[in-house]
C-alpha cells in the first residue's frame, strides 16, 4: 500500500533537536526520527489519548498541542516539544530558577510557600493534566523566591509557576 508522508517537521526538547516525518503505511504509521525508522501501530487516538504499539511492547501516549508546542506524557514523563522554525531559537522566557508547568493543566496541590527552603527533589507543587498527576519538583537544593499560582489555578507551559534561588543566593 502506498504510503502517505507528513512532511518533516523539526522539534526541540531542552537542547535536542529532531527531524521528524510521519507515514502512513496501513494499518501502520512509520515514524523517521532523525533519519531513523520507527513502526508504530496507534490505537484510540482522540481526546488527547492514544495506545501506541512497537516492538511487542504497548504504550499510552497522552498529548496536548498549545500553538507551536506539543506536550507529550510517555509512561509517567512529561516532555515539550517546541517546533523549530527556521532563523533558530527563541531566547528563554524565564531564569533557570523557574519552574512552569509540564502541559496545560490545574494545579491541585501547592506545597510550598515564599521563603521556604527547599531540597532537590521536593515536590514543590502537582499539576493535573489529562486525569494525571504531574509533580514538579525542586531542581537543586534552594529557597523559594516566589510562588505564582494557587489551587485551582488554570496554568500553561511558559508561564513561571514557583521560583526558586540557589541557597545562600538572596532570599
Amino acid at each position: 500500500m502506498a504510503a502517505r508522508g507528513k512532511p518533516l517537521t523539526r522539534y526541540r526538547c531542552g537542547e535536542a533537536l529532531f527531524e521528524v516525518e510521519l507515514r502512513q503505511v496501513k494499518p501502520e504509521w512509520e515514524a523517521l526520527v532523525n533519519g531513523e525508522a520507527l513502526r508504530l501501530r496507534l490505537e484510540g487516538l482522540e481526546g488527547g489519548r492514544a495506545v501506541v504499539r512497537h516492538g511487542g511492547e504497548e504504550h499510552v501516549l497522552h498529548f496536548a498541542r498549545d500553538g507551536g508546542v506539543l506536550h507529550l506524557s510517555w509512561d509517567g514523563v512529561s516532555y515539550k516539544l517546541a517546533v523549530e522554525r527556521e532563523g533558530g531559537r527563541r531566547a528563554e522566557r524565564h531564569d533557570k530558577g523557574a519552574l512552569e508547568a509540564p502541559m496545560p493543566g490545574r494545579v491541585s496541590a501547592l506545597r510550598v510557600t515564599p521563603g521556604a527552603r527547599v531540597r532537590k527533589g521536593e515536590e514543590l507543587l502537582v499539576v493535573e493534566a489529562m486525569k494525571m498527576e504531574n509533580a514538579l519538583r525542586a531542581p537543586r537544593d534552594g529557597v523559594v523566591r516566589a510562588v505564582h499560582a494557587s489551587v485551582g489555578d488554570m496554568v500553561a507551559p511558559g508561564r513561571p509557576l514557583v521560583e526558586i534561588d540557589e541557597e545562600g543566593g538572596g532570599a
